[in-house]
């Protein structure tokens, strides 16, 4: 499910000509909600860590990367108006707003900065059967606003799961929508509709064709030959075994549209000299230099960006020297004052707890 606050125009269809995608780094937090009404609801963090490599493995083709900067447990039993919260999000909230107020200010003091920080909430149970909802665009005024992930289809593996829901693609298909996708079947009354305005209706992306709503793996009921039409994209409702897929164009227009909807999201900015990723520039990224100082063409030591690796990249280093740079203060190892390993892209961290 999609909340899709108001957009402009250039935001809602295509209307351009997208740029070649780059590589995009997003920070996020997971808060795991439990409580002893659902004993499942408290999940290890083994299977969080899991779900984290699984994203990374997903949207490695759309140039996306994520950081998993904590894992926070929220026991509902130690909110004085958790029992009242609760029984009404269950049976009506997000088709209704009975219980919206109450869960606003539930998360309002739990969310890290929403400017810069994607929440993925990980929640017992939601009304109507749903698995999951996320925003299109950040809601300033809504603090649940971010990713939500119902326990019993959230990772890959435990007790917890649900079959056939049991390969995480509820995660990401709302972090999909988090990223300004919309379903492949938007405003799609019957097989084909819109296709010379793909740019103007449906998903707005030209290369998904718009398709009747598909709950299993099997193509939908449309005439044959109507248009090439594999099932199995992120965006549709299929069951887990066969959602595999973002197309070019999903692809593009999550580039093209993330620094729009989410500027703070997409532009995490560069700290010069910091090479080690420990956020500080000093002796770390200076033994690294040291070691590699033989390899011209060494990529990483390439801090100037002229091709090559040199007396002027440490120059760089010794001019920001001492410096703490953006995210410091969001790593869990810094705050707890411990080493700092650097990440290979797309793996889990090491363990927070």
């Amino acid at each position: 499910m999609v909340f899709e606050p108001e957009l402009p125009y250039e935001v809602r269809a295509m209307g351009y000509v997208p740029s070649e995608p780059e590589w995009t780094e997003i920070n996020y937090v997971v808060h795991v909600h439990h409580t002893d009404s659902f004993p499942d609801s408290y999940i290890p963090d083994i299977v969080v860590y899991d779900a984290h490599d699984h994203l990374n493995e997903e949207l490695e083709e759309a140039m996306f990367s994520f950081n998993l900067l904590d894992v926070i447990y929220h026991d509902f039993d130690e909110f004085e108006l958790a029992p009242a919260l609760l029984e009404p999000y269950y049976t009506c909230v997000p088709y209704s707003y009975m219980g919206w107020a109450e869960m606003n200010d539930y998360v309002s003091d739990l969310v890290w900065d929403r400017e810069i920080i994607m929440n993925v909430h990980v929640f017992p149970q939601f009304c109507s059967g749903i698995l999951g909802f996320a925003w299109t665009a950040y809601a300033e005024d809504t603090p649940m606003e971010g990713v939500w992930v119902r326990t019993d289809v959230f990772g890959r593996t435990g007790d917890h799961l649900t079959h056939p829901r049991d390969g995480n693609k509820t995660l990401i298909h709302e972090v999909g929508h988090y990223l300004g996708l919309h379903h492949v079947f938007r405003n799609v009354e019957f097989c084909g509709q819109n296709l010379g305005e793909c740019d103007e209706s449906g998903d707005y992306v030209c290369d998904t064709p718009p398709t009747k709503i598909n709950w299993s793996c099997e193509n939908p009921i449309c005439p044959p030959g109507l248009y090439d039409y594999t099932p199995n994209n992120h965006m549709d409702y299929y069951v887990d075994s066969c959602r595999t897929n973002f197309t070019e164009g999903q692809i593009e227009r999550m580039h093209a549209v993330l620094p729009i909807t989410r500027p703070g999201i997409a532009s995490s900015p560069y700290c010069a000299g910091d090479i080690s990723g420990d956020f500080v520039v000093g002796m770390n990224d200076l033994l690294m230099m040291l070691a590699n100082i033989q390899d011209l063409y060494w990529e990483e030591g390439d801090l100037n960006g002229d091709g090559v690796f040199n007396i002027y990249d440490l120059q760089v280093v010794l001019s920001n020297w001492g410096n703490v740079c953006y995210g410091a203060e969001l790593d869990p190892f810094y705050r707890e004052e411990r080493p700092v390993l650097k990440q290979e892209r797309g793996r889990s961290p090491f363990p927070f707890k």
